[in-house]
């Protein structure tokens, strides 16, 4: 055998954190329900106004936008990311709703124009559809056989009431077919240096 010596060196990292919330989850989601009554799709991100009216009148608003923006302050300090200081502008966040019901789903996607994407699940059940994370490469023209292990192409994640997910806005995610009658209500939201939204 010819060969020397021998490393093996995993290059590359994908920062993922998993925070616990102390809200009050079953006011939020009954809210959220009621408020979706008026909107046409599962989703109130398409239509600003009918986001804003939503977000006015969340339970706790004071509360769960502070806890957000506490999160991503963790979140950069943690993964030695560049923190919210006033020269970036401190922080800028946007947050919308999705109340998946039965058939509903979410494609492959990413955040642009952001930093950190994540969302907040005030309700769920074992049966409510997962959130998946899709590694960060880019095999469709390679011959990399480790895509074939779904283990190390994708994350499949249940998330539970309360808890709160973020992770860089790039790495593309997807929320599968939705098979139950139960319903989830995801949050998500997007946190980013305030000086690339001075018009937003």
């Amino acid at each position: 055998m010819s060969i020397q010596d021998l490393k093996h060196m995993g290059l590359f990292r994908v920062d993922f954190m998993r925070f616990v919330l102390d809200l009050d989850h079953k006011a939020i989601a009954d809210y959220t329900l009621e408020h979706s009554k008026k909107w046409d799709r599962y989703t109130n991100y398409h239509d600003r106004a009918l986001c804003e009216d939503w977000q006015n009148g969340l339970p706790g608003k004071e509360k769960f936008e502070a806890t957000l923006r506490e999160g991503a302050d963790e979140f950069v300090k943690r993964t030695k990311r560049r923190e919210f200081t006033e020269d970036v502008g401190g922080q800028f966040l946007w947050y919308w709703a999705s109340v998946y019901r039965k058939h509903d789903h979410h494609g492959s996607h990413n955040h642009p124009n952001s930093l950190i994407a994540g969302s907040y699940y005030p309700l769920t059940t074992g049966d409510t559809s997962p959130i998946i994370l899709e590694a960060p490469w880019d095999n469709v023209i390679m011959h990399d056989t480790l895509t074939h292990n779904s283990s190390e192409q994708i994350q499949r994640l249940k998330p539970n009431v309360g808890d709160m997910y973020m992770w860089p806005s790039w790495l593309k995610h997807r929320v599968p077919n939705q098979k139950t009658d139960d319903v989830r209500i995801a949050i998500s939201f997007n946190m980013d240096y305030g000086r690339y939204h001075n018009n937003d």
